[in-house]
């Protein structure tokens, strides 16, 4: 895992670097001083760079969770990785949790390009203020000291909703990393047409889940704290729905540590 994320991090690193400068930037974009001088089509380029870089950040976290696993586990690599001394289960596990730390990052950054838009933006008092390092310091405590008031004004439960959120967004992002990793295992047993069978792997797998109606239950939670029906909550449904979640992603997980185990054909 050491070693999965220094090859990954450079990747990342990078481009979470650029977010919060284009973050900020936007936001010195829109002060008073800076739009009256016409900085408006700055501000649309920069806007358009600045969800750019968030789609790149997505296609990248999809394309690493699907190189790093059949390159290093499915590909010539893999002589090297199945000699360690560890179980096909580890190596899956490993390749998940190093991809769900890059999507729990990812999100992060994206929290703090809004707050650093916001330090750029209004952080302070006079609309004249220099943008240097210290009053960035210093618009950033202030963005914070206000985010923090903000959260102790609501009550607890928006919080309790918001951690249902979470907690099923991870779920299902945990889901679809497997379901991704079950069906390129599915697709390598087809040497010839991998890729195809993969996509097609994937898509039935899709399938077979949406009859459950997991994904479903899922987007009407994620979609909207306000949308939540509390009767849905109250009946108990959600646990039944992270419950469901968590078999299917066992299901898949099993899957592919037996694939990997069993029927494991490397270049």
């Amino acid at each position: 895992m050491k070693y999965e994320f220094r090859a990954t991090g450079r990747t990342y690193g990078g481009l979470y670097l650029v977010w919060l400068l284009v973050a900020l930037a936007m936001g010195i974009s829109m002060r008073d001083e800076v739009w009256d001088n016409g900085s408006s089509q700055i501000w649309a380029y920069l806007m358009f760079a600045y969800f750019a870089i968030g789609v790149a950040i997505g296609v990248v976290c999809i394309v690493t969770i699907i190189q790093r696993f059949t390159k290093n586990l499915l590909g010539r690599e893999g002589y090297l990785m199945h000699t360690l001394p560890v179980h096909p289960e580890q190596l899956v596990a490993s390749k998940l949790i190093s991809s769900m730390v890059w999507v729990i990052c990812s999100g992060v950054v994206g929290i703090l390009s809004v707050l650093l838009m916001l330090v750029g933006l209004c952080a302070f008092e006079d609309s004249k203020t220099v943008i240097n390092g210290e009053t960035i310091t210093t618009g950033w405590g202030d963005v914070l000291k206000f985010s923090w008031k903000e959260i102790q004004s609501i009550g607890g439960e928006f919080w309790s909703e918001l951690a249902w959120i979470i907690v099923l967004g991870l779920a299902g992002v945990a889901v679809l990393i497997l379901c991704i990793y079950a069906a390129c295992m599915i697709g390598h047993q087809f040497r010839n047409h991998s890729t195809i069978a993969s996509i097609l792997a994937f898509f039935l797998l899709q399938l077979i889940q949406g009859k459950l109606d997991v994904g479903g239950g899922i987007r009407v939670i994620v979609g909207s704290v306000a949308a939540m029906p509390m009767a849905y909550s109250a009946s108990g449904n959600l646990w039944l729905v992270l419950l469901v979640t968590i078999l299917i992603g066992a299901v898949y997980f099993v899957l592919t540590s037996w694939l990997m185990k069993n029927k494991l054909d490397l270049e």
